[in-house]
């Protein structure tokens, strides 16, 4: 009998890649809709729900743990990508 991975074991990386562009980009709208205009583009909450997120997960069988969990990467992909932005330029 093969064992599956538990769904904790992967890293965000792993999480999204197990996704297709289109999964991906109906997550970026998922994210969109749950976080609203005002919270979709600020680091601190989106963090904070994916930390959430990734609590919950534990409580649930694979199959929602896992959904939870590239829910919580995506949430953090954007978090960083949203740090980068504003991160002061460096002058060269």
């Amino acid at each position: 009998m093969t064992d599956k991975p538990n769904p904790e074991d992967f890293s965000d990386d792993e999480l999204l890649a197990m996704l297709s562009p289109r999964q991906l980009a109906d997550l970026d709208r998922a994210i969109a809709g749950l976080m609203g205009p005002e919270g979709l583009d600020k680091v601190i909450p989106l963090q904070v729900t994916a930390q959430l997120y990734t609590l919950r997960a534990a409580e649930r069988d694979p199959t929602s743990a896992l959904a939870m969990l590239q829910m919580a990467a995506a949430m953090r992909r954007r978090a960083e990508l949203l740090a980068g932005e504003k991160a002061p330029k460096q002058l060269d």
